[in-house]
C-alpha cells in the first residue's frame, strides 16, 4: 500500500505539530498538511489527502454545523474524516457519521490506536488504481 496521505485540522498549533510529529514517524503515512482551519483553497494548495483528521473545537450548535459542513465538503472530495473530540457526545456523533465522517474518536487515544484507524480507514476508502 501507498503512503496514505493525511490532512490535519486543529485550531491549537501545538495539537498539530504534535499529532504531526507522531504520525509522521509511521512509514505508512505522510502528513502532507496541517491547517488551523478547513478551507478549501488549504485542500487545493496541498494536494489531496485520502484522510482528515479533524479536531473538534466545541460544543456549541454553530461550531457543529461547520464541522459537519466540513466532512460533508471533505468527502465529496474524496477524503475521509475521522473527527476527534475532547469528549463523547452521542447525538454529535450520530450527526456526524451521518454526514460522512468514518470515525469519531476520542482525542486521548494512544499513539498506535489512532495510526491503526488512520490505516483501517484508509483501506476502507482506497481509491482504485487506474
Amino acid at each position: 500500500m501507498e503512503k496514505v496521505q493525511l490532512l490535519i485540522i486543529d485550531e491549537h498549533e501545538a495539537v498539530r505539530n504534535a499529532l504531526a510529529t507522531r504520525l509522521s514517524s509511521t512509514p505508512s503515512i505522510e502528513v502532507v498538511a496541517t491547517v488551523h482551519n478547513f478551507s478549501l483553497k488549504e485542500l487545493d494548495d496541498n494536494g489531496p489527502a485520502d484522510v482528515a483528521l479533524y479536531g473538534l473545537k466545541s460544543s456549541s450548535d454553530s461550531d457543529l454545523d461547520t464541522t459537519i459542513a466540513v466532512v460533508e465538503d471533505l468527502t465529496c472530495r474524496g477524503t475521509a474524516v475521522i473527527v476527534l473530540t475532547s469528549y463523547a457526545d452521542d447525538i454529535e456523533r450520530e450527526l456526524l457519521l451521518k454526514s460522512g465522517a468514518y470515525r469519531y474518536l476520542l482525542k486521548n487515544i494512544n499513539s498506535n490506536q489512532l495510526i491503526a484507524e488512520i490505516l483501517e480507514v484508509a483501506e476502507e476508502t482506497a481509491r482504485p488504481v487506474a
